[in-house]
C-alpha cells in the first residue's frame, strides 16, 4: 500500500498538479477514489520496471538470453527458476501492479457518461488500456504458457481457473484488433498523464499495429493463415516507420521513477553481479559488431573477454562487464517494441510469402535502424558490407540480427529464440542443463489455487522449464 501511494503521490508532484495530494491518499484498489489516468501512469510504469529489471529475482531474461551470466550466485544462470520463485514475482508484478490496474481503470472510464463529442477520447483511453493489457498478457503467456485470463483480476477468486494459452492468444488479439477500429488519432486521450506517448494516439495506433505484426509473427510456425492475416492487417493499419514511434517509458530520475537497472547496479551496488558471456562476445567479435562497445565496457586489456555461461567462478575483474554509459543512467528509458524488431519481422513475413517486398530491403532497414537507436549509425554501412543478407539462409540472417538488436528487450529475444531456434542458446555449465523453454508457476499457485494448477500443468505437459509454449514449435 505505501509504495502504490508514494508513486502516485510522487507522480502527482513531478506532472506540477495542484490538486490536494490528500485526496489521493486512498486505497488505489478502488477505482470510485482514484482517477484512471494515475492508474495508467503506475501501471504503465510497472510495466516498464518489469521488461527492463535485471534483478534476478524479478526478471532473469538478459540471463536467459545469454547476453549476461552470474558471478557469485548462480543459480539463475543455472536456468533454476524454483529457487527465488521467480515466476511468482513476475506473476504479481504483472497481475496485481499492472493488468489490475488497468481493470480498474477501464472499468470507471466504461462507466462514464460522455457527450457525443467526447465519446472518442473515452474510446481513446479504453484503447490504450486494452493495447497494454494485450502487451501484458502476451508477456505472461510467452513466459508461462496456460494462466488465468477469463477469471483472472477478481481479487474475490483467489483460486481463478488457468486458460489454454492458445485460446489467450486468439482473445488478445480479438480485443486489440477491436481497440485498434475504435481509436481516433486527432482526438484526445490521457494526455501527460500517459508517461509512454503523452497521449498522442497516432503513435498508441502504431504502437498497437506493430503489436498485432509481433502476435502474428510468433503464430508463424504454428497457424499461418492466421499469421498472414495479422501481418498484412498490421502493415495495412501502420506499424513503425522509425525509432521515433519506439514506446519508451521516461523516468524522471526521481525516486521511484528511476530506471531499474541503475536501480539495481548504482543504488543496491550490484554491478558485480554480472559479467558478459563468451558466446555473445565471440557472436558480436565474429561479425565485427560495433554495437560490442555500447553494450559492453572495455574494462580488461587485450579485448573483450566473456564468462562461460552458467559456470562458477566467472571472476567480475577479469572479465568484461556491461557498459557503465546504461547501466549507470537514472534516466535510460526502457523501450517496450523497437523499430528495428518490426523491419525483421517483416523481412520474414517476406520470406514466408505472408506480404510482398524485398527481404533484404528490410533486413538492412533493421540493422541501420538497430545502429541509429545506438547513437553509431555512421556504422551501419560499411557493418551491412561486412554483414549483408543471405537470403538462402534468411531465417539465421535474419534472426541472427535480431537477437543482437534485442538486447534492451531481452525478453523478446530470449522468446524469439525458443520460437525460431536462432541463436542455439547455451546449455548452463554448472549442471548441464538446457535452455528453459518456459518459465514455471509461482509456488503460491501450487500451495492455493492447486486444483487449478494441477489442470494447467497437465495441459502443458508439465510444470517445468522443458515444457513448450503452444507457438514453439522449432
Amino acid at each position: 500500500m505505501k509504495k502504490i501511494i508514494l508513486a502516485i503521490t510522487t507522480l502527482l508532484f513531478i506532472t506540477s498538479c495542484s490538486d490536494n495530494l490528500e485526496r489521493y491518499n486512498v486505497d488505489p484498489k478502488n477505482p470510485i477514489d482514484v482517477d484512471p489516468a494515475f492508474m495508467l501512469s503506475y501501471a504503465q510504469y510497472n510495466l516498464a520496471k518489469q521488461m527492463g529489471d535485471v534483478d534476478y529475482n524479478a526478471n532473469v531474461s538478459r540471463l536467459w538470453a545469454n547476453y549476461a551470466t552470474q558471478t557469485t550466485y548462480i543459480q539463475e544462470s543455472s536456468y533454476d527458476a524454483a529457487n527465488r520463485d521467480i515466476g511468482g514475482t513476475i506473476w504479481d508484478n504483472i497481475y496485481t501492479e499492472n493488468l489490475l490496474e488497468l481493470s480498474k481503470a477501464k472499468a470507471t472510464i466504461a462507466t462514464q457518461e460522455v457527450t457525443a463529442a467526447e465519446l472518442p477520447a473515452k474510446n481513446n483511453k479504453l484503447a490504450v488500456i486494452t493495447i497494454l493489457e494485450t502487451y501484458a498478457y502476451q508477456y505472461l503467456v510467452d513466459n508461462f504458457g496456460d494462466v488465468p485470463f477469463t477469471e483472472a483480476l477478481d481479487i474475490n477468486n483467489v483460486t481463478p481457473k488457468y486458460d489454454d494459452d492458445q485460446f489467450i492468444y486468439t482473445a488478445i488479439t480479438a480485443n486489440l484488433e477491436d481497440a485498434i477500429s475504435k481509436i481516433t488519432t486527432g482526438a484526445d486521450s490521457f494526455g501527460s498523464a500517459d508517461l509512454i506517448y503523452g497521449g498522442d494516439m497516432t503513435k498508441w495506433s502504431k504502437f498497437a499495429n506493430t503489436l498485432l505484426l509481433k502476435i502474428g509473427t510468433r503464430l508463424s510456425d504454428v497457424n499461418p493463415s492466421e499469421a498472414s492475416r495479422l501481418i498484412n492487417a498490421a502493415v495495412s493499419g501502420g506499424v513503425f516507420t522509425s525509432n521515433a514511434d519506439n514506446p519508451k517509458f521516461i523516468y524522471t530520475g526521481v525516486q521511484p521513477y528511476i530506471n531499474p537497472v541503475y536501480d539495481y547496479f548504482v543504488v543496491d551496488s550490484r554491478n558485480s553481479d554480472f559479467v558478459a558471456t563468451e558466446n555473445f562476445i565471440a557472436l558480436l567479435d565474429g561479425m565485427s559488431d560495433p554495437r560490442i562497445d555500447v553494450y559492453y565496457d572495455d574494462n580488461i586489456a587485450g579485448g573483450m573477454v566473456g564468462g562461460v555461461y552458467g559456470a562458477a567462478g566467472n571472476a567480475y575483474d577479469l572479465l568484461t562487464h556491461f557498459n557503465p554509459a546504461w547501466t549507470d543512467n537514472n534516466v535510460e528509458p526502457t523501450t517496450l517494441l523497437e523499430y528495428s524488431t518490426v523491419c525483421f519481422e517483416l523481412a520474414e513475413a517476406v520470406e514466408r510469402g505472408f506480404i510482398s517486398g524485398i527481404a533484404a530491403n528490410y533486413y538492412n532497414a533493421g540493422v541501420t535502424a538497430s545502429f541509429n537507436e545506438l547513437g553509431i549509425g555512421g556504422d551501419a554501412a560499411a557493418y551491412l558490407i561486412l554483414n549483408p543478407y543471405n537470403a538462402a539462409n534468411w531465417e539465421q540472417s535474419i534472426g541472427i540480427q535480431k537477437y543482437i538488436s534485442l538486447f534492451h528487450n531481452a525478453h523478446e529475444a530470449w522468446t524469439e529464440a525458443r520460437r525460431t531456434g536462432i541463436p542455439q542458446l547455451a546449455t548452463a555449465a554448472s549442471n548441464g542443463v538446457a535452455n528453459p523453454k518456459r518459465m514455471i508457476y509461482p509456488v503460491e499457485e501450487v500451495l492455493i489455487n492447486t486444483t487449478n494448477y494441477n489442470a494447467a500443468s497437465t495441459n502443458i505437459g508439465g510444470d517445468a522449464t522443458t515444457s513448450a509454449i503452444f507457438w514453439d514449435v522449432d
